[in-house]
C-alpha cells in the first residue's frame, strides 16, 4: 500500500495528431536517454505512475506500457502452464495453458515508436496522387481503409490487453452509440469499486481512440470478456489533450499525493490564422474541407487543448509542463507521411529539444 501514501505522482499525457506523433515520440526518446545518463536506467513505464494519450497519443502511451513476452531458458517465449507468471495476461477467454506469460519489461521503447512512425507511417497513410479527387471522395466516405493500421497494431501488440499494462494507463475515445465519452483505463484493482474496469485489447483501444472522423471509419470494439460492444470515434472530439482526464484519474488513485507532476506533449502547433474576410461567406463545406485543414475540427481541438493548458497551470499541488512547437515548414495535415514531411517533423522535434534543453534536464532529474 506504500504507493498510496503521500508522495509525488508523475503523469504523462500525449496529444492526438496522427503522423505528428513522431514529435512526442522523439521527445520521450531524448528524455529516456537523459534519465539513463543519471545512472538510473529504467523504462518510462516505471518512471510515470500514469501514462495517457489520445488518438496517436494512445499509440505512445499504450505502446510504452505494453509488456514484452517472458522468455524461458531456451530463449523462447513462455506460455502459461499453471505456474506463476510475472504479469497475468488479461485474456480471460483463452485456455490457461495457451496464455502468454508477460515479463515486467516493456515491449516497445521510445526508439521503437520513432521507427514505427518513420517506417510504417506511409502504410497507414498512403500517399495519394490525385489530391483534389481524394478531397471530393473524403466528403462522402472515409479517406483511408483502417485495415492496414489494424494489421500493424496486431503484428506489434498481439493479444495484450489494457489490464496487462505495466503502469496505470488511460486513453480517450468517444462512444457514438451511447453519445458519451469512453475513457479506457487500467487502475489498481481495489479502490472500492464493485465491478472491475472493462478490459479491452490494446490494439482495439488504439483503433477506437484513433478513428478520426473523415479519415477512418468508426470502430466497433468488444470487451475482452465479450460482454459489451462499443462504436467508437477519435478521442480528440472532446480531449485532444488528455492531461486533465489523466490528472482527475490519478487524483482518484492517489488521493493523498503531495504533488502531481504532469508532462504534457503536443504534436506540433498547426494553427492557421483565418481572417474575417476569408470566413464571412463560408458555407458548410468550407468549414469541414480537408484542403483548408478542416477548420471546424481544428478550432475545436485547439480550443480544448488550450483550455486544459490554462487550467492545469493554476491548479494547486500540480506542476504542469507543456512541450510543443509550431510545425513551421511542415504539412499541417495529420496524415502526410511523405519522406519530406517526416524529415520536417524530425527537424521540428530536434528544435523543440534544443529549445527546452534545460527543462528536459530538470525533468530527467525530477523523474529519475
Amino acid at each position: 500500500m506504500n504507493r498510496y501514501l503521500q508522495r509525488d505522482v508523475k503523469i504523462l499525457a500525449v496529444d492526438g495528431g496522427g503522423i505528428r506523433g513522431l514529435i512526442p515520440a522523439m521527445i520521450l526518446e531524448e528524455l529516456e536517454k537523459r534519465i539513463a545518463r543519471r545512472k538510473k536506467e529504467k523504462p518510462l513505464c516505471r518512471v510515470f505512475d500514469m501514462m495517457s494519450g489520445t488518438s496517436t497519443g494512445s499509440i505512445i502511451a499504450l505502446g510504452l506500457s505494453a509488456p514484452a513476452l517472458k522468455t524461458g531458458k531456451n530463449g523462447k517465449a513462455g506460455h502459461r502452464d499453471g505456474g506463476p507468471s510475472s504479469v497475468r495476461p488479461g485474456s480471460d477467454s483463452a485456455p490457461a495453458a495457451n496464455r502468454p506469460v508477460y515479463s515486467r519489461e516493456p515491449l516497445l521503447s521510445p526508439r521503437d515508436l520513432v521507427d514505427i512512425y518513420i517506417e510504417r507511417g506511409i502504410e497507414i497513410f498512403p500517399r495519394r496522387i490525385f489530391n483534389q479527387l481524394m478531397t471530393v471522395k473524403q466528403a462522402f466516405t472515409e479517406k483511408y481503409n483502417s485495415g492496414r493500421f489494424y494489421a500493424i497494431l496486431e503484428e506489434k501488440l498481439g493479444d495484450r490487453t489494457l489490464q496487462d499494462a505495466l503502469t496505470n494507463v488511460l486513453v480517450t475515445t468517444y462512444d457514438i452509440a451511447g453519445n458519451t465519452p469512453l475513457i479506457m483505463k487500467k487502475r489498481p484493482p481495489a479502490m472500492g469499486r464493485r465491478d472491475p474496469d472493462p478490459n479491452f485489447f490494446v490494439r482495439d483501444a488504439i483503433m477506437g481512440s484513433s478513428a478520426a472522423p473523415t479519415f477512418f471509419e468508426p470502430v466497433q470494439v468488444t470487451t475482452v470478456d465479450g460482454r459489451s460492444t462499443h462504436t467508437l470515434v477519435d478521442g480528440s472530439v472532446f480531449a485532444k489533450n488528455p492531461a486533465m482526464c489523466a490528472l482527475v484519474e490519478a487524483q482518484k488513485i492517489y488521493p493523498r499525493a503531495r504533488r502531481f507532476t504532469v508532462l504534457s506533449l503536443g504534436t506540433g502547433e498547426t494553427e492557421t490564422p483565418y481572417t474575417y474576410q476569408q470566413m464571412r461567406s463560408w458555407g458548410f463545406l468550407e468549414w469541414v474541407l480537408p484542403s483548408k485543414g478542416v477548420p471546424l475540427a481544428s478550432i475545436m481541438n485547439n480550443g480544448q487543448a488550450k483550455c486544459v493548458n490554462y487550467q492545469l497551470q493554476y491548479l494547486p499541488r500540480v506542476d504542469y509542463y507543456r512541450l510543443d512547437i509550431p510545425i513551421t515548414g511542415c504539412a499541417r495535415s495529420m496524415d502526410d507521411a511523405s519522406r519530406e514531411n517526416i524529415e520536417c517533423l524530425q527537424e521540428r522535434a530536434r528544435a523543440l529539444i534544443r529549445e527546452h534543453d534545460e527543462l528536459l534536464d530538470t525533468l530527467a532529474d525530477r523523474l529519475s
